[in-house]
Formats: C-alpha cells, structure tokens, sequence
C-alpha cells in the first residue's frame, strides 16, 4: 500500500506502569530514554493529517504517563484529526478528563477478564499491586470507563485472550459497559517484545476461536464485536513509534524504517510492509467520526 491508510496508531510513550506479561510493545529494543522531545512531536500530528491520515490513536506504554498528552490532543484537533487513547484506565482521572476531555472522540480501555484474579495472574495491574499478588485494575476501569462516558467521550474495549482467561465469560461485564467497539484480541507472541513472558499465555490451535464463538453473541445487543487473530493483526495496523519511525511486525518482530522526521511521511511509509487486506479484513475502517456522544454509563452493580 503506497498511500498512508486514514488511522495510524502512535506509540509516542514507551513506558508503561502495568505488568502484563502478554504486551507485545515495550520497545526494550530503542534506548530507555530515546523519544521525540516535546518540541518535535508537537509537529507529528500535523505531519499525518497532511499525508491522509483522519485519525490518530495515542498509544504506549501508558499514553496518559506523558505530560504532554493534552498538548499533543490539541494540535491533533487542529490539524482535524479524529483522536483516540488507548489506556489501562490508571491516569483518566477527573483532573485529566476535565481539561483535555473535550479534546477525546475515543478512548479504548484495556480489560481482559471478568474478575482481577486473573488480572493479577496476567500482570494487568500496577507493579507494586502485582509484586503482591494483587491487581485492582477492574474498579479503576471501571470508574474511569464511567468518567469518560459522563463526558461524552466514545468508548471501546480491548481484551486480549489468553490461556489464562480461556474459560472466562466476560458477557455480563461487557453488556453493562456497553461499548461501541469490542475488540478482540488474540495473544500475540512478537519477538524481542514479550520473549519468555507470553510463551505459557500462548493458544492451541482452535482455541481463540472457541472463546470468540462463546462472546460473539454480545453483536446482537448492538455492540460491535471485531475479532482479530494473529494473522489479521500482524502487518495490519499503521505503527509508528517513539522515534517518529513506521513499523511493522509482519515478520514476527518489530522491523523499523527511517524517521518521518527525516525523510517525511510519505517516503517512510512506502518503506514500511503493511498489509491493506488484512486491514480492512479486521475492521480497521469504520464510522469513527469525532465530536462526543450522549451515552449511558456503566452499571456498577454486579461483580465487579
């Protein structure tokens, strides 16, 4: 694909205050301390916009750790952009929402289970809870789930499947959330990502497909239910990284190209593999739109 597809993902901020031991984006490969200062990547959103892009997707790490998320929803605004965050839900807090949620058409929360013994046992959680043994990360979802709504903003589940939530049933869960968009994800092994850590996550043949079958009926309530399989995800998405470079992970690691600061969007991405099938095969464009919407908040009666 010559062109830039209209949604390209960044992962601006490569550090992460969760554990989970399935992520396949901890950029341990790019020096700690390397990113784009402030200054430069205040110029990227404007950077995509010109070269196609319609919507931009903040993602980590933990996007919501970057002190200058806000500013960088701003300029994305401006240049007319659609924006989303993809968030553990640990930094939505009321002070965050209340100056930069106006800013925010989406944001995709991050929850994997129905309870957070399993949380725990797949490191979804802060470092120290998880150094006990604990994880808290369903009550802090779900109050920054209802914070987004009460604002407007459009919401979306995340839920990666995995060996240790393969019997789960999250349906009671997710019918009181009520998102627009439930995505599923199967774990996903990238190398020199999540090397050792996700090899006792990883699915037997069939069984991503047993627990999707098992959710699938959630699309008759009107929740739209897209999932992904390893093949459909891997060199589907637009990725661009700290560095302000594409990448792809259609090889089964991380391969990068050179910075759009250097040679520009354009050449960059014609650099990059990516697969316009697979693309659209998962859903990757649909009514995203911008500007908020009236919406029910969570019921926070049940397990939770």
């Amino acid at each position: 694909m010559s062109h830039l597809p209209p949604a390209v993902n960044w992962h601006f901020w490569p550090w992460c205050n969760y554990g989970c031991k399935f992520c396949f984006a901890r950029f341990e490969d790019i020096p700690r301390a390397d990113r784009l200062s402030k200054e430069i990547a205040l110029t990227v959103p404007e950077m995509l916009a010109d070269a196609g892009a319609e919507k931009i997707t903040f993602v980590g790490g933990e996007p919501t750790l970057c002190p200058f998320l806000g500013d960088l929803l701003s300029v994305s605004k401006d240049v007319g952009l659609t924006t989303c965050i993809v968030s553990n839900a640990s930094g939505l807090t009321e002070e965050f929402l209340d100056e930069w949620g106006h800013l925010i058409d989406w944001v995709g929360l991050s929850i994997d289970a129905s309870n957070d013994q399993i949380h725990a046992e797949i490191g979804r959680g802060m470092r120290g809870d998880l150094a006990r043994s604990r994880s808290h990360h369903l009550d802090l979802a779900i109050d920054a789930w209802n914070r987004c709504r009460s604002r407007g903003i459009r919401m979306k589940l995340n839920t990666v499947v995995c060996k240790s939530n393969l019997d789960d049933d999250m349906t009671d869960l997710v019918l009181k959330l009520r998102p627009e968009r439930w995505k599923i994800f199967e774990v996903l092994p990238v190398e020199g990502q999540n090397d050792g850590d996700v090899d006792d996550l990883l699915l037997a043949e069939g069984e991503f497909q047993t627990w999707v079958d098992r959710h699938a009926w959630v699309a008759n309530e009107g929740i739209q239910f897209v999932p992904e399989s390893n093949e459909l995800m891997r060199g589907s998405y637009a990725m661009l990284d700290a560095l302000g470079r594409f990448y792809s992970n259609s090889e089964g690691g991380h391969s990068y190209g050179a910075s759009i600061l250097e040679v520009g969007v354009k050449k960059a991405w014609e650099q990059n593999c990516f697969f316009e099938d697979r693309f659209h095969d998962r859903g990757g464009v649909y009514e995203w739109g911008t500007g908020n919407v009236s919406l029910p908040m969570a019921s926070q009666e049940g397990d939770f």
